[in-house]
């Protein structure tokens, strides 16, 4: 698959209907809301990068467990992925207090669809859930 070939979008900004960061298995899930997703094109095909708010407490949290996580990026109209990425976000971490978190893929999504996502979005706890 060609560089940017799992992206169905031209060059342009758009407004993800829901994003989340997963981990600890599946277990863990933490929101990035507010996401806009940003699509390029250049020599070697269509690249995405996005940015959204984030309450970096319990991204910390999240970050900490063993595994890597997972974005689960819902564009809406049923398009759906699950990717690798790298985030960053600020360095404050009052509880509750949300900055931008900015990620950007490492390889190429996994398109889901919205049972999928559904499915793997409505099992998960937030870190900061002391239920666990």
């Amino acid at each position: 698959m060609a560089a940017g070939d799992w992206i169905p979008f031209g060059e342009g900004r758009y407004l993800a209907e829901r994003v989340f960061l997963v981990g600890d298995g599946g277990r863990l899930g933490v929101e990035i809301e507010e996401t806009v997703v940003e699509v390029t094109e250049d020599g070697r095909g269509r690249r995405l990068r996005g940015r959204g708010r984030v309450r970096n407490d319990l991204l910390v949290e999240l970050l900490e467990t063993p595994d890597e996580p997972e974005l689960w990026l819902d564009m809406g109209g049923g398009i759906a992925f699950c990717l690798e990425a790298d985030i960053q976000a600020g360095k404050v971490f009052t509880p509750g207090l949300k900055s931008f978190a900015l990620f950007l893929p490492r390889r190429p999504g996994r398109p889901v669809d919205p049972a999928e996502f559904n499915s793997r979005i409505a099992g998960l706890r937030s870190p900061g859930d002391p239920a666990g």
